[in-house]
């Protein structure tokens, strides 16, 4: 009978001790994943795609022999900045002005916690040269939630003010519409193309 009573004893004092391991664990698990949704700032991985005219290229040289398709900015911690040096050729038969635009963010609020920059001594390139570009990507301290993203990196033409101001309220289908002027990529040429037009002619003329 004794051994019966402290048989069931032991399984008891056993049941308690598993119930209370349990609990434990399953508080460890809650606090850390309400730690990981509230305060947890984690690397960020990321690639852009590069999209150029067929009369620009982008190299990673300045002998302009290894193309640049897409950039790796590798892993990025909250306030950390990344920056690429690339080489931007004139491979066609004007001088022109280019522009850099960051487009298609994947997912959509990315851009609202990464900054993307590019500067160079003088954006107008002769045939046949190639410039220094340096781009940047800064990540914002206080991002939360984005784990992973993407952009493209769009290399184009400044266009002129006299095509600028013909296209401006112009969507891609009407007949004043010009792509070279659409320099967010949203199909329409609006108040941001504008800004994005001042700053760059305000700083490369």
């Amino acid at each position: 009978m004794w051994d019966n009573l402290l048989c069931g004893a032991e399984r008891e004092r056993s049941m308690k001790r598993k119930a209370v391991s349990l609990i434990v664990v399953a508080i460890l698990l809650l606090g850390f994943c309400v730690f990981e949704l509230l305060f947890f700032k984690g690397p960020v991985p990321n690639v852009s795609a590069v999209e150029t005219l067929e009369d620009i290229g982008v190299y990673w040289d300045e002998n302009c022999s290894l193309r640049v398709y897409s950039i790796d900015w590798g892993i990025l911690s909250p306030g950390e900045a990344e920056e690429v040096v690339v080489f931007v050729r004139n491979e066609g038969n004007e001088s022109f002005l280019f522009i850099l635009t960051p487009q298609n963010w994947v997912p959509e609020n990315a851009s609202n916690h990464l900054r993307f920059s590019w500067s160079c001594e003088d954006s107008k390139v002769e045939v046949g040269e190639a410039v220094r570009v340096t781009l940047t990507l800064s990540v914002s301290p206080d991002i939360t939630g984005i784990y992973d993203f993407s952009f493209d990196i769009v290399f184009m033409h400044l266009c002129d003010l006299f095509t600028f101001f013909r296209a401006y309220g112009s969507r891609i289908d009407d007949p004043t519409y010009a792509p070279e002027a659409d320099f967010d990529g949203d199909d329409d040429i609006d108040a941001f193309d504008f800004s994005i037009l001042r700053v760059n002619y305000g700083a490369t003329l």
